[in-house]
């Protein structure tokens, strides 16, 4: 198993230590684009054309529990 798929297997099984770069890692390998953060923000939106833009905040360390479930229906949505 690849750490693609490992990352993608922690996430889909609700693990709640999902740090942003992970995220970002696995929207990036999905086809999404980062768009970065505008005046400052700490926020990062990823979009794909198509699909619904996924925000990630990059100050929280892990990820809080409701941003690792939007990132389960990202890929519950692109066939995992």
């Amino acid at each position: 198993m690849s750490k693609r798929d490992k990352l993608i297997q922690k996430i889909l099984t609700g693990k709640s230590n999902i740090t942003p770069a992970e995220a970002q890692k696995i929207l990036e390998s999905l086809g999404y684009l980062a768009e970065g953060p505008s005046g400052g923000s700490s926020h990062l939106t990823f979009r794909k054309q198509g699909k619904q833009s996924v925000t990630i905040v990059l100050t929280q360390n892990p990820l809080k529990p409701y941003m690792v479930a939007k990132l389960q229906l990202t890929l519950k949505n692109e066939g995992y």
